[in-house]
């Protein structure tokens, strides 16, 4: 998952789409808590047997508020911060309410409420199988069409002048990031996973001035800081992964924005 959002990273920060990773992150909770509403209504989908439903709504919400937001995007009559505003706040409300009705006839919290608010990283072997494949399928569309993404990224109306797809290339790069948060709400939480999408390609493009070796760097510094935070939830059991990972590459920016200053002097 770090590679296929380190992949990304470089290019969602030049398109300045940091705010989508958390519109669309926060709108899997709204399809967690039409799940859960649909619980109360056909009770068999409490069953253990069913403890998987919460997550395919997630997925199901997160690749359509993608989609939305592209849509709106695209056509230019509502800004993109605006757009991702009105989904984010909308399905957030909308995933509390189901939690709070849930609660209210249940009396207890719906399976799986923490874990799409704060992750959990000891997933079953077909999940990890599952997501393995899904970032791998990520990181080979990118690569296979690098060209025409990054033409896009730097001056979509020269690259539509050139025969890019653009349009096309638009909602597949909003898909491609929409099945990366799938991924990543279940192992670091929607309220983290943005970071996971931000801070690689921002901090790479602090130190680098091509565009591959941003992308090198982004690699480098999501597995760092990756890897840097399961060790540390390892020695220090108390400390949860996501938030640790989080900081790691945080302080990795923070490293390379200083670098940066000082080598520009």
């Amino acid at each position: 998952m770090a590679v296929a959002c380190a992949m990304l990273s470089v290019f969602v920060v030049s398109r300045r789409w940091a705010f989508i990773g958390e519109g669309i992150s926060h709108s899997g909770f709204g399809g967690a808590g039409s799940v859960w509403l649909l619980a109360l209504v056909f009770p068999s989908l409490r069953g253990e047997a069913y403890d998987w439903t919460p997550y395919a709504g997630v997925v199901v919400f997160c690749l359509l508020t993608a989609l939305a937001i592209g849509y709106f995007t695209r056509t230019g009559r509502v800004n993109s911060d605006a757009a991702i505003g009105i989904f984010l706040v909308a399905s957030l409300a909308w995933g509390l309410l189901g939690q709070q009705i849930y609660r209210k006839v249940t009396g207890k919290d719906p399976v799986g409420f923490d874990t799409f608010l704060f992750g959990q990283m000891n997933v079953s072997p077909q999940f990890a199988i599952g997501a393995m494949l899904l970032c791998g399928a990520v990181c080979a569309v990118v690569m296979l069409l690098t060209k025409e993404i990054v033409a896009y990224c730097f001056d979509p109306v020269t690259a539509e002048a050139s025969g890019v797809r653009v349009g096309f290339v638009h909602y597949l790069l909003m898909v491609l990031v929409s099945l990366t948060i799938v991924v990543g709400v279940r192992l670091a939480g929607n309220v983290l996973v943005t970071a996971l999408l931000v801070l690689p390609g921002a901090t790479a493009l602090l130190v680098c001035r091509g565009l591959r070796q941003a992308v090198m760097a982004s690699l480098a510094i999501a597995l760092a800081g990756t890897l840097g935070g399961v060790a540390v939830h390892f020695r220090w059991l108390f400390i949860p992964t996501g938030p640790a990972i989080v900081l790691l590459l945080f302080g990795e920016f923070v490293a390379a924005y200083g670098w940066a200053r000082v080598t520009r002097r």
